[in-house]
């Protein structure tokens, strides 16, 4: 009998029954913790391994850039945090300036109501200053009017003077030219007053003027500072809005703030566990090297089991074939039997026959006959029955063998299968658990991630109300520096309009003052003048004791007049004759150069005497003009030490004051009387020398 192997190939019938391969494919997908950098090992494998390799090698690639975006999430993540913090740092300090600059403008606002205050209160001052001042004008108006009246009954007492200098015009001509003078300084005074009396009106005009623009501009000023204040209690108002905007930002910003520590607490506590899962799956998972070794494993023990498989198969057909040939072997079997029972009943019936034979040849056949047939039939029978166990026996011996064989095989291998499958289960639950841990991992990455993006966006939302709340607060800052400004150029403006004010009620003191003591200038003047009428009414009752020597000094004048042209005479004559006699000597040039020099010598002494006249005159000029000054500017400290300043103290002169006048006058009539005394001073007497008279000798 052949081996069944022999022709296996034959049957493929028989193994187009069978399912050679496994209906669950392996996975290529390493588990975690696998990821080797160097990746030596992949590429040092058989080329049956490429498939997987490369599986492993994306996978690993994925999981490496999923690290590399991991790492720079959390990065990103720090770099926000540190940002965040700054930006609050910064929304901080630049809340806390806000707040200061906010606290300055009210202290400055409060500031500027103060100083508006103090503004009224000085307005209200000007006001009454401008009052009082007002008063005065008027007590001033009164004294004008009376000072006028006095100077009216003064005109009428000097025409009386005058009628009675006329009366004596000739003991009156010796003072006409102080007469005349004291007539211009008093023509003066009068224009002086027509001048101080239209400076008055002026000045009331202009402090009519003035008034009614510092009314206009005392209702600017007010319905400026009512705008100032109004615009005050808008920006306060602004400013309080400010502050509380600022005060919501600020719990906002720390609410958003302990929102967002909550979240990165969270988010730190969510990366632990991560941190802490991924050590564990790390931990319980294995290195590459053995990975890829028990995936090697694997892949032999799955390429085994498919040689196993075709081997089951191989061997599922030759059962088959053994179950169809025992089968066929049985119907063999049943024929043969059959044929051994038609054989038997052949042999029956042979025997039967031979019985018959016998009995019917026992008497025919001979002994011999029947012995050779009895023999030859045991044979057949032996033959038969000895073929029949042999091939009985080689069935049941090749029976036996090839279910020993079957049975061999099929212990061998059910025990492969068992250890293979038992493996595959092993392998099957490691991946799986692998698997569930590697979808676990992807679910917690991809929260992660999600997580996140949740807290990108919730930080882009909090960069972006942050820069809103710059802008708010550079927005508020903005208005705060336009409402500063403008309460600083309001508070400018009332301090210019409060300085003009002052400076124009300044102005209005200064002429009022200038007005009153030109109006004490011209009392003291009336003054003046009058003890200088009643002293020149008392020197015009003495002065008819002085008539008669006057018209006597008036003869002896003409008498040395006349004297003085005899002189000339006599000089003119004596002249011409000493040159008549010198000229004998020099009748050219001599003669006529002499009588030339004596009369320019003549005529120097002439205007020199003249020039002293005028002098003198200029002398009493400037001693009046002194004395005038005198009664307008304090003689109390001497001009010598006197110092040096831009503005003159006037000494007010005390009013109904008689002995001042009295002393004044005499001051006046002492230097007077000086002039004349220095007019009438003699010549210097000339000594007596040989020659010719010169003209000092002859007068």
């Amino acid at each position: 009998m052949k081996d069944p192997e022999y022709d296996a190939y034959k049957r493929g019938a028989f193994l187009e029954k069978t399912n050679r391969f496994a209906k669950d494919k392996a996975s290529d997908v390493p588990g975690p913790g696998t990821y080797d950098p160097d990746g030596a090992t992949s590429q040092s494998k058989a080329p049956t391994m490429n498939s997987t390799g490369m599986g492993a090698k994306s996978f690993n690639d994925r999981y490496a850039v999923l690290q590399r975006k991991l790492e720079d999430l959390e990065r990103v993540h720090t770099e926000g945090k540190k940002t965040h913090h700054l930006e609050l740092e910064r929304v901080k300090l630049e809340l806390a300036r806000a707040q200061r600059s906010a606290a300055e403008s009210a202290e400055r606002a409060d500031k500027l109501k103060k100083a508006h205050d103090a503004l009224d209160g000085r307005v209200q001052e000007l006001k009454r200053a401008g009052a009082s001042d007002q008063s005065e004008l008027r007590e001033l108006r009164v004294k004008l009017r009376t000072a006028e009246a006095e100077r009216a009954q003064l005109a009428s007492k000097q025409s009386d003077a005058g009628e009675a200098r006329k009366a004596l015009a000739a003991a009156e001509s010796r003072r006409k030219d102080e007469l005349r003078e004291r007539d211009r300084k008093i023509a003066e005074l009068e224009r002086a007053l027509a001048a101080e009396k239209k400076k008055r009106e002026g000045a009331e005009a202009r402090v009519a003027e003035v008034r009614g623009k510092i009314d206009g501009e005392k209702q600017e000023a007010r319905a400026t500072v009512s705008g100032i204040q109004a615009q005050l209690q808008g920006a306060l108002a602004d400013a309080q809005e400010a502050r509380t905007a600022l005060e919501g930002l600020q719990t906002q910003a720390v609410d958003r703030e302990e929102e967002l520590l909550e979240k990165l607490e969270q988010h730190r506590v969510a990366l632990s566990r991560v941190a802490e899962e991924y050590a564990r799956l790390a931990s319980t998972t294995v290195s590459k090297s053995a990975h890829v070794r028990v995936q090697d494993e694997a892949v032999a023990l799955r390429l085994r089991i498919f040689r196993l498989e075709r081997k089951l198969a191989n061997s599922d057909g030759q059962v088959t074939e053994l179950v169809n040939l025992v089968r066929h072997t049985m119907e063999e079997n049943a024929f043969l039997k059959g044929r051994l029972r038609e054989a038997e009943s052949d042999v029956a019936q042979y025997a039967q026959l031979l019985k018959d034979t016998r009995q019917e040849q026992v008497l025919r056949s001979d002994l011999k006959i029947e012995k050779e047939l009895e023999r030859y039939m045991l044979e057949v029978d032996k033959e038969f029955a000895a073929s029949r166990k042999e091939k009985v026996q080689a069935i049941l011996t090749d029976i036996q063998m090839w279910a020993t064989l079957h049975r061999l095989r099929g212990d061998a291998m059910v025990l492969h299968s068992s250890v293979l499958l038992k493996g595959l289960d092993d392998a099957d639950a490691q991946s799986q658990r692998y698997s569930s841990l590697l979808s676990d991992a992807q679910t917690k990455h991809a929260a992660c991630t999600k997580h996140l993006e949740e807290t990108k966006q919730a930080q882009a939302d909090a960069l972006t109300r942050l820069a809103e709340t710059d802008a708010a607060l550079q927005t508020a800052r903005a208005a705060e520096a336009a409402v500063k400004a403008q309460l600083e150029a309001n508070r400018v403006h009332s301090l210019e309009v409060v300085a003009k004010s002052q400076q124009q009620v300044q102005q209005e003191r200064e002429a009022n003052r200038r007005l009153a003591n030109t109006l004490q200038q011209s009392r003291v003047a009336q003054q003046a003048l009058q003890s200088d009428i009643d002293q020149l009414s008392e020197e015009l009752l003495e002065a008819q004791q002085y008539q008669d020597a006057y018209n006597n000094l008036v003869e002896e004048v003409d008498a040395l007049v006349a004297r003085n042209a005899l002189a000339e005479e006599e000089a003119a004559r004596l002249s011409k004759f000493n040159a008549e006699i010198v000229g004998h000597n020099n009748p050219a040039q001599r003669i006529v150069y002499v009588d030339k020099i004596r009369r320019e010598l003549h005529e120097t002494k002439q205007k020199l005497l003249t020039m002293t006249r005028d002098r003198d005159a200029v002398l009493a000029d400037n001693g009046d003009l002194q004395h005038e000054l005198q009664l307008y500017k304090s003689v109390a400290v001497p001009p010598d030490l006197k110092p040096r300043t831009n503005v003159t103290r006037v000494g007010r002169a005390p009013s109904q004051t008689h002995s001042a006048s009295v002393n004044g006058h005499q001051t006046a009539s002492t230097a007077r009387s000086a002039a004349s005394a220095r007019r009438l001073e003699p010549l210097p007497e000339t000594h007596f020398r040989n020659g010719d008279m010169t003209l000092d000798e002859i007068i």
